[in-house]
């Protein structure tokens, strides 16, 4: 699958604990959390930000939200973002404005479905990665996994649960080398 991406972060180090920190990883069948962490908004690149509002006609009724309420009004640069830029989605009544509003998960992403289309170019990149996160060049754990998400502690690594999503992102070459990280983390010393 080939994404629109102007550019791909550029990765200096990983963190280790992505290979050793545990989430439930099925979110959809989650009885919990309450989809905590989706409470906040989250980043979206400029690119995807474009692509959502060229499909307003078809996303409006579907989320039952109007477009001029999807985002907060501040874009900011960023050079690790794909596009250069991100702005930040609304927050409405405690939740960001593209959580479903009839069931489990994100509104984006059962458009997508809903439509047969592939939700890697619409739904925001750091939500599909997520709980793995990028920063300042580095790989490593969304640092809500670390301070208040119930989900975590049991299930998959972060990484197995991100593997597949990382591997759109960064190819099969970073994904070789993190497999061959988490190999060495887990052989008997």
């Amino acid at each position: 699958m080939l994404l629109p991406l102007t550019s791909v972060p550029q990765l200096k180090s990983v963190e280790s604990e992505i290979f050793t920190l545990r989430y439930f990883m099925r979110c959809m069948q989650c009885t919990f959390c309450r989809a905590g962490c989706c409470s906040y908004g989250c980043d979206v690149n400029g690119g995807e930000r474009d692509r959502l509002l060229a499909l307003k006609g078809e996303l409006e009724p579907f989320l039952a939200i109007p477009s001029s309420e999807w985002f907060k009004p501040e874009e900011y640069k960023d050079p690790e973002y794909p596009t250069g830029t991100f702005v930040r989605a609304n927050v409405k009544n405690g939740a960001c404005v593209f959580l479903s509003k009839t069931g489990r998960g994100c509104a984006i992403h059962a458009f997508a479905l809903a439509t047969g289309r592939d939700y890697h170019p619409i739904k925001p990149m750091v939500c599909w990665l997520f709980p793995i996160c990028w920063d300042q060049g580095v790989l490593r754990p969304n640092s809500d996994v670390k301070d208040d998400l119930v989900c975590t502690g049991t299930g998959a690594t972060l990484y197995e649960g991100a593997r597949d999503e990382l591997r759109v992102v960064f190819g099969d070459g970073l994904i070789a080398e993190l497999d061959a990280h988490r190999k060495a983390l887990a052989a008997p010393r």
